[in-house]
């Protein structure tokens, strides 16, 4: 099953949200994630955490609308979006695409990263999705960048070195590459056609791809 996770970021467009969630078959919102949803007419599914963005009035709306509320403490040890990565998880998600996640108060921005690295440590393929491109992490594995010739697509490590790191299919290509976190190697390539392919057998590495803007 695939899902749609709401964050608490900047909002994404309408046409782009109600895309996203369409192909979903759970969606699932991480606190004032849900004011995102419902503002492009989006009920949730399953509404996750403190509820201290939502307010305690829409979260009663939302359920009332027919979301299931998964509350959480206020003082507790993980992020509101982490929480709804595990909450997706333990409903039988295998993939997710995350709507608002860019964007927003700073430190929940730099958040992102580790939240997708929480959901591919549980075998969640996850997305970011947004009007300018996608984001996504892997670990120990390859995945595929789809989109056209000249997307631009930079790579990070973000849990100590990667290596073994392969880029195929771009105009700057790698072969069994290890890049250390303080290295820039990896940003702004270039997509040579319509897809390529990033591997790495260690570590753990941020792909940003860029389909539009300068």
């Amino acid at each position: 099953m695939r899902a749609a996770i709401f964050l608490n970021g900047s909002p994404d467009s309408e046409s782009l949200i109600q895309a996203v969630a369409s192909r979903a078959g759970l969606v699932v919102a991480a606190d004032g994630g849900a004011r995102h949803a419902l503002a492009a007419g989006i009920v949730p599914d399953l509404v996750v955490g403190d509820m201290d963005s939502l307010g305690e009035d829409l979260a009663l709306e939302v359920e009332r609308r027919g979301a299931s509320l998964e509350r959480h403490p206020a003082r507790k040890d993980k992020m509101d979006g982490h929480l709804a990565v595990l909450a997706a998880g333990e409903r039988g998600v295998a993939a997710a695409d995350f709507l608002c996640a860019a964007g927003g108060k700073p430190g929940a921005v730099f958040a992102v990263p580790h939240i997708l690295l929480a959901a591919e440590r549980i075998g969640l393929r996850s997305t970011v999705v947004t009007d300018w491109g996608r984001m996504f992490v892997i670990e120990g594995r390859s995945r595929i960048v789809e989109g056209s010739a000249r997307d631009s697509v930079s790579i990070f490590p973000i849990s100590g070195q990667a290596t073994g790191v392969t880029l195929e299919g771009m105009v700057y290509p790698l072969e069994n590459a290890d890049l250390e976190p303080d290295d820039t190697l990896g940003f702004h390539n270039e997509l040579v056609g319509r897809e390529a392919k990033v591997s790495l057998q260690r570590g753990a590495l941020l792909v940003v791809h860029e389909t539009s803007g300068p």
